[in-house]
């Protein structure tokens, strides 16, 4: 039997500061060292709702599944 494969996931956060400070923030997720996508602070947190939805959703269709 072989061993099952993990994937791996990372996330690269850079930041860029002017003179007033923080400027953007851009998050780039890779998978298996590869790039995936690449976006700024609102679009990552309204991506992570939207997996968190999706994933809640599907712990309530098994939990209703008799």
């Amino acid at each position: 039997m072989m061993d099952e494969e993990i994937t791996e996931f990372k996330v690269q956060k850079t930041a860029y500061y002017n003179d007033n400070g923080l400027f953007i923030e851009e998050y780039q997720i890779f998978m298996n060292g590869r790039p995936g996508i690449m976006c700024g602070r609102d679009d990552f947190e309204r991506l992570y709702k939207i997996m968190g939805k999706a994933l809640n959703d599907r712990k309530e269709n098994n939990y209703g599944k008799a």
